[in-house]
């Protein structure tokens, strides 16, 4: 193949200016956001959809492979590159193509490749109107389109994972040919350029969406939660039940465009925050307010004491970053931190995570952000729940409380609401807080080893007993949760010297023996071996491995089917 060839190709449809080359522009783009790294020989990023289709038909011609990319923060690192292909590869970078249209009374919207979630919030406020994923992701600049090919799950109980069952998208069958499948609902024409073009104008009238039967999100999913007497977990990414076309595809095909159900805003939320120091007490907790309350709470955060102190010190920059900057100057942060990593990358003796101690230092000029309130718990209790609620179910929950905690109110308060949005944002910041300690810590330990994990519903025991030969390589534990969901994300901070690979594959083996599912929300990307319904799903949609090949840790050599 002719690589000069292709990209002129390439910049006769796109300009110039939109196709990287050099290793120094494509670096941020072929890093993944944890760890993990591959080649590319360009990234390109198309402005319309009918230009994505175009460069999906050159990548094709040429039997290159095909990465398609939003913002690049998944956990998983599914959305870069990773080591070694038999062919060569293009990133697609869908960022240009982010419109979003309402329909249907904004009761529903169809987003394109590089719509983001905060986008998405910011279009619906005026509606009192919400996504399906609210902080979390949205901070951080993720796609809709990314939740939804990721069964991406998060915080909002009555909501599950991101899935549809509406989109068009472009898929290279068994003989080698590239089709684009409408099946998002609405009449847009015949051929693929109309489609298109009509699809990136929002060229369509309310006449032409059609009244459909399938699911546009996980709307039983409450029900599976409440369920509390299964023995399976109430989401996961193999499950079955959340595999169809674009949800749960992971880049497997090429997703032009989702129909998404939006939900009502909800009204007088209350917060509940939580302290305990016996674990039956949270999972009684659990039961009671699956079965006994009048509405289920909108989320439910488990933390514990360990990662709320790491996050006190190491997620301290970006919960300022969000109480006063807000949302919508996260995904330009994140950019310029990417560039000036991949900057500094290039200067000898300068260590590579020197954004990282910047950031460290400058967080230590400020004084405490965490309400007293919250650290007297710290002080006291070693594990958090924090439950928001809607103001109509606040004394069913209160009832539930004193239930559990025999009417001795030090375990719980009513936070005020600028405490209440504290405490969810040092929540958000530990999801980072992790890989910021690791960074600046990288003489002192080996690494971190992060594990997304769904408990079974009837699991009575959620806090792990690891065995000796295991803890000893453990420097630090760092645990949070969707608690009703029982969905934890397990993060391990290893000690120097001690093999990642091998504890992993040990405490996997202790999953498996519990009946656990992993990963449960954050894909399988180059981090997790998919089981046989993903294997089977994603063969089904890619047959020939065209796209994003090697996603759990599947083959990554091309299917001569055709």
């Amino acid at each position: 193949m002719n690589k000069n060839k292709v990209i002129k190709e390439i910049v006769s449809i796109i300009g110039g200016k939109n196709v990287l080359t050099s290793k120094r522009h494509t670096e941020p783009y072929r890093t993944a956001y944890r760890y993990g790294k591959g080649d590319a020989f360009a990234v390109v990023k198309p402005k319309s959809l009918l230009e994505f289709w175009k460069i999906l038909n050159i990548c094709n011609k040429y039997k290159i492979i095909i990465l398609i990319q939003a913002a690049n923060t998944g956990l998983t690192d599914g959305s870069s590159p990773y080591g070694k292909y038999d062919r060569d590869l293009i990133i697609i970078n869908t960022l240009k193509i982010n419109k979003i249209f309402k329909i249907n009374d904004a009761k529903q919207v169809v987003a394109l490749p590089g719509a983001t979630l905060y986008g998405l919030e910011k279009l619906l406020k005026p509606f009192k109107r919400k996504p399906h994923s609210e902080i979390g992701s949205s901070c951080i600049g993720a796609s809709v389109i990314g939740g939804v090919c990721n069964n991406s799950g998060g915080a909002l109980v009555h909501r599950g994972p991101a899935y549809t069952e509406l989109s068009i998208y472009a898929q290279i069958n068994d003989k080698g040919e590239l089709n684009l499948i409408n099946n998002i609902g609405i009449n847009l024409g015949n051929n693929p350029e109309d489609i298109l073009n009509r699809l990136d104008a929002g060229n369509f009238s309310e006449k032409q969406i059609n009244v459909s039967d399938k699911k546009a999100s996980a709307e039983d999913y409450i029900e599976i939660v409440k369920d509390i007497n299964a023995n399976s977990p109430a989401r996961y990414n193999a499950d079955k039940r959340m595999l169809y076309e674009a949800s749960g595809c992971a880049g497997k095909i090429a997703v032009f465009a989702v129909r998404l159900d939006t939900f009502e805003e909800v009204k007088d939320e209350k917060v509940f925050y939580i302290g305990t120091n016996k674990p039956e007490e949270l999972t009684l907790l659990r039961k009671r307010l699956l079965t006994e309350s009048s509405e289920i709470p909108i989320l439910t955060e488990y933390m514990h004491k360990t990662l709320f102190n790491i996050t006190e010190k190491y997620g301290k920059d970006v919960f300022l970053l969000i109480n006063y900057l807000g949302t919508n100057f996260m995904p330009f942060f994140f950019l310029l931190k990417g560039r000036f990593d991949a900057f500094i990358k290039r200067i000898r003796f300068v260590p590579d995570n020197l954004s990282d101690r910047i950031l460290q230092s400058i967080s230590r000029v400020f004084p405490s952000h965490i309400p007293k309130a919250f650290l007297k718990y710290r002080d006291r209790y070693e594990h958090y729940l924090i439950v928001k609620c809607s103001g109509s179910s606040l004394l069913s929950i209160e009832k539930i409380l004193a239930k559990v905690f025999n009417n001795n109110t030090e375990h719980f308060m009513v936070c005020n609401k600028k405490d209440a949005k504290k405490i969810l944002l040092h929540r958000f910041a530990a999801a980072g807080a992790a890989v910021r300690y690791t960074s600046l810590n990288s003489t002192k330990v080996e690494g971190l080893l992060s594990l997304d994990v769904a408990l079974k519903r009837n699991d009575r025991n959620f806090c792990e007993k690891l065995p000796e030969h295991i803890i000893k390589h453990i420097d630090m534990s760092l645990i949070c949760a969707h608690f009703l969901c029982h969905v934890f994300h397990q993060d391990y901070i290893i000690k120097k010297g001690s093999d990642i690979n091998k504890i992993k594959d040990e405490l996997l083996k202790i999953l498996d023996e519990k009946g656990a599912e992993y990963p449960a929300e954050h894909n399988v990307g180059h981090s997790y071996k998919a089981k046989e319904p993903l294997v089977s799903f994603y063969k089904k949609l890619d047959p020939t491995n065209s796209f994003n090949p090697g996603i759990g840790k599947t083959s990554k050599k091309v299917a001569k089917v055709y």
